[in-house]
């Protein structure tokens, strides 16, 4: 019978034994033939199998990297629409401290304007007001002063007038009590 050729493991083709580096003048046994045979067929299966497996750990470390930069991807977009909020929620929140400053600003010159307004008011009021009084005490001492002036007059006339009564009384007792107190005598 004839031994089958050995064949290389990466071919289907039969190798020679002179390719194989055995020499014809050492025959191997046919049972050392057959399991060695079936070693090398067990070798190829294992090697299939851990090709394939090693595929599928290529295949399956490919999709964990797309994954993995998905991913990243995905959050860096995320981050990024996060921090674009941030940043418009800041600018909100400055437009919204600048209104209320300016809001608070106008207010406060409302309210110096208005403080002004009722201080020139006061002013006037009061300038009125001591306008007022000092042409009242300016009458009351013009009519004070007629008073006075009345007064003296009166005083003056009827001092002039008791004067002159008491001078005729006195011209009277002079002239009739003088001739009737010597004729008494």
């Amino acid at each position: 019978r004839q031994t089958p050729q050995p064949t290389d493991p990466g071919s289907s083709e039969p190798v020679s034994e002179t390719e194989s580096g055995c020499e014809s003048a050492d025959p191997i046994a046919p049972e050392t033939v057959r399991m060695l045979r079936l070693e090398l067929e067990g070798e190829r299966r294992q090697n299939k199998q851990l090709q394939a497996k090693l595929k599928r750990a290529a295949k399956l470390n490919e999709q964990l990297q797309t994954q993995a930069e998905q991913e990243e991807e995905y959050l860096t977009n995320k981050l990024m629409k996060r921090l674009e909020a941030l940043k418009r929620e800041k600018e909100h929140l400055a437009r919204q401290v600048e209104m209320e400053e300016e809001n608070i600003t106008n207010k406060l010159y409302k309210k110096l304007e208005q403080v002004k307004q009722e201080k020139v008011s006061l002013e006037n009021l009061l300038e009125q007001e001591q306008e007022y009084i000092v042409n009242k005490l300016q009458k009351q001492l013009g009519a004070i002063h007629d008073e006075k002036r009345a007064l003296e007059l009166q005083l003056r006339d009827g001092t002039e007038s008791l004067l002159h009564s008491l001078r005729a009384h006195l011209e009277r007792w002079r002239g009739g009590g003088g001739g009737g107190g010597g004729g008494g005598a």
